[in-house]
């Protein structure tokens, strides 16, 4: 995918695509059944919300629909700042929102990689292409668990998901509760930005709600970190 990590030419990305294979599409449907979501009539939730910006902290509300609307007011925040805590729950309510696997990655066609090698394997597991989407996308998978996520949208950058850990939630399925975000330039040689994502999460009557993210981003020279916290959830019926 990315020039200067063994990345396949374009010609042998194109021969893998054009058949799905039985073997990758198992693969990645086991790790999107083990993977915790909200169940399919969940109407959202409001929460108070805090916000630490570097030691500033803001407080308002929030309220998310799955896949429909998310909307956050912080008292004293610019607009800036409530957008980008604002798109980090919207993010999150995606991620969690129910899909089935035939609705997501079962509408593509599913292929290893040419350059990924079952017999002296990746540290993060196998690599799975996913053609026919509006994105580029691939994933590594190890252990029924994704562990990284590649996304290349048109006209902007390059990303990969990073997921270092696991944990599960009541029923025994699993979320990640922490990822690294890198951003590259559209040429992949550069790195142009870096984010670490920490997630907590609370039981509210048998549904697993945020609770806290806690971002650390490069900035300016510095490493700032954000912390968005959520209290007195409310279901949404």
């Amino acid at each position: 995918m990315m020039q200067g990590s063994g990345t396949p030419k374009p010609t042998e990305v194109q021969a893998a695509q054009s058949a799905d294979d039985p073997a990758a599409r198992r693969l990645v449907q086991e790790a999107h059944g083990r993977m915790y979501r909200w169940p399919a009539g969940f109407g959202g939730y409001r929460a108070r919300l805090s916000l630490n910006d570097e030691g500033r902290v803001y407080t308002g509300r929030v309220s998310l629909v799955p896949r429909r609307e998310t909307t956050v007011e912080l008292n004293g925040a610019d607009a800036t700042l409530q957008e980008w805590v604002r798109e980090r729950l919207w993010t999150q309510g995606m991620h969690l929102a129910y899909s089935t696997f035939e609705e997501g990655d079962g509408k593509y066609i599913l292929s290893f990689a040419p350059d990924d090698d079952p017999v002296v394997p990746h540290p993060r597991g196998r690599k799975v292409l996913l053609t026919g989407g509006r994105l580029e996308s691939w994933y590594r998978i190890k252990d029924g668990q994704y562990t990284q996520i590649g996304r290349i949208t048109p006209m902007t950058e390059r990303r990969v998901n990073t997921i270092e850990r696991y944990d599960r939630a009541p029923d025994g399925r699993q979320y990640s509760n922490h990822y690294v975000m890198t951003y590259f330039s559209l040429d992949g040689q550069s790195v142009i930005g870096m984010e670490s994502y920490v997630n907590e999460y609370t039981d509210v009557k048998g549904l697993w709600l945020p609770l806290c993210r806690r971002v650390s981003f490069g900035e300016r020279g510095l490493v700032k970190t954000r912390v968005i916290e959520l209290l007195e959830h409310e279901l949404i019926e």
